[in-house]
């Protein structure tokens, strides 16, 4: 396939033609620190209602690498420049992951060019989230696994991508895709976790005006429901599906779901007699029945930390026990940081203590909490820690969490429409303070944080008032 000259610099792109006689165009924007050829059998799939057009980002894949980091503007420049080389005035943009970001930030820098998006596993990156562990440590063990030449380098940390993805350590596009991202040199990785965190991609989807489809995994457990929510709030116009029996890597784990969703809402957008029974025929085949779905739910963890200390596996109380070896603390951490390392938690619960001291007292901690997280019905283990990590295993409810993601939202919308509906999305009944009998550093840093914040929404929404 062809390498075309973008910006002074080879940049790799696949063309293929539409089996049908639709003049559609789909552009694929793979996830960053991948590349087009981690789409699988999904964009096969979608070649035979459009012209699908996939290419390696910048610094990715057979495209030119470079030493010097790489920026948003740049991306954009790029694939704006691959466009009109490629003569499209108007295309359907689908993204997974990362490259959402990408998608969206061109979307709003030409918007003409943009018929739609199709933004596949939003994701959110800020400090210390599921997100972010993952990126920076789960990942590079399982790096060195990889390059220790472990020909099942997957098979070791099943249980720890559960709520990263359904598929097996044996699915040869779930190798695929890890081989390419754990092959992504470490510094430059770096660069692009670096990158990511300091996106505003919430905020900013709000000033994109196309039509947008969010497609999210119903088994997704590293993005909070609470920032979807936001997010198709903040959408002029947006359409939000979640599919069933995928997690973060959908497009992988469900390749004909997902792909007839976006044909489904591409086809109403381009066509004016667009079949609205066709479309509800499709909704009615991938609804299942109910003892199919129980099958393979992931239990839930609600954990209730804005005022009475409760915690509940899938609606059965967990009463007694959390007032000891740390639990609460350990359990409050946890909640926030679904996927950690035990060093880290040893400089958060134990930070004055020796080394070795902190791991042993941590051991035991660990092993009493996942007593407590057992499932008291199921045969299922709450709480996994292995290879050095340490991470929940059932979908998490945070009232605490939530709380949090809509405070940090709302102070940092500039729209003053959409701040006060955030607003008023907060308790009507909060507490004074947040976590006021938890002195871990975290902890601390994260009341005052919120506190400062809600102090300055309050001023702000009297002002509003008068």
């Amino acid at each position: 396939m062809p390498l075309v000259s973008i910006n002074e610099h080879n940049m790799y792109y696949e063309w293929s033609d539409s089996n049908s006689r639709s003049q559609e165009i789909l552009l694929l924007i793979h996830g960053l620190a991948l590349d087009s050829s981690c789409w699988g059998r999904f964009s096969e799939l979608l070649v035979a209602d459009f012209s699908v057009v996939q290419y390696d980002i910048r610094g990715h894949g057979q495209s030119h690498f470079e030493e010097a980091p790489i920026t948003w503007d740049v991306l954009c420049e790029d694939l704006n420049k691959l466009l009109t080389k490629l003569e499209l005035s108007e295309v359907h943009i689908v993204a997974f992951g990362y490259g959402t970001h990408l998608a969206v930030k061109y979307a709003r820098a030409y918007p003409d060019h943009v018929k739609a998006l199709s933004l596949m596993s939003l994701p959110y990156m800020s400090t210390n989230n599921a997100h972010s562990h993952l990126a920076r440590h789960v990942f590079p063990h399982m790096k060195q696994t990889m390059e220790a030449g472990h020909p099942h380098f997957l098979h070791q940390y099943k249980e720890l991508l559960r709520g990263y993805t359904t598929l097996g350590p044996e699915n040869t596009d779930l190798r695929r895709y890890f081989q390419v991202l754990l092959g992504y040199p470490a510094g430059h990785f770096s660069n692009v976790v670096e990158l990511t965190s300091n996106s505003a991609l919430l905020l900013e989807l709000a000033d994109v005006s196309c039509p947008v489809l969010l497609l999210t995994g119903e088994l997704n457990m590293t993005s909070p429901n609470s920032f979807l929510n936001a997010s198709s709030f903040l959408l002029q116009n947006s359409t939000l599906i979640t599919v069933p029996n995928a997690s973060f890597l959908l497009f992988l784990e469900q390749p004909e779901l997902v792909a007839e969703w976006v044909r489904l809402f591409a086809t109403r957008i381009s066509v004016d007699n667009f079949s609205r029974k066709e479309s509800q025929q499709f909704i009615q085949m991938v609804f299942q029945p109910e003892e199919q779905i129980e099958s393979r739910r992931v239990p839930i963890l609600d954990i209730h930390l804005l005022h009475r200390f409760r915690v509940e596996i899938d609606s059965i109380p967990i009463e007694t026990g959390w007032n000891q070896r740390h639990a609460k603390r350990l359990l409050t951490y946890l909640a926030f940081h679904p996927v950690t390392t035990r060093d880290i938690l040893c400089e958060e619960l134990f930070p004055h203590l020796a080394q070795d001291k902190a791991k042993a007292n941590l051991k035991v901690c660990l092993h009493y909490v996942a007593k407590l997280l057992r499932h008291p019905i199921a045969s299922v283990n709450g709480l996994l820690s292995q290879q050095g990590t340490v991470s929940i295993q059932y979908k998490i409810k945070c009232d605490l969490v939530d709380f949090v993601a809509i405070v940090r939202q709302a102070y940092l919308e500039k729209d003053p429409t959409i701040r006060y509906e955030l607003c008023k999305q907060l308790p009507t009944f909060m507490p004074e303070t947040i976590l006021v009998d938890n002195y871990d550093n975290w902890a601390v840093s994260l009341r005052n944080e919120i506190d400062a914040q809600l102090s300055h929404l309050n001023e702000w929404m009297e002002k509003q008032s008068c």
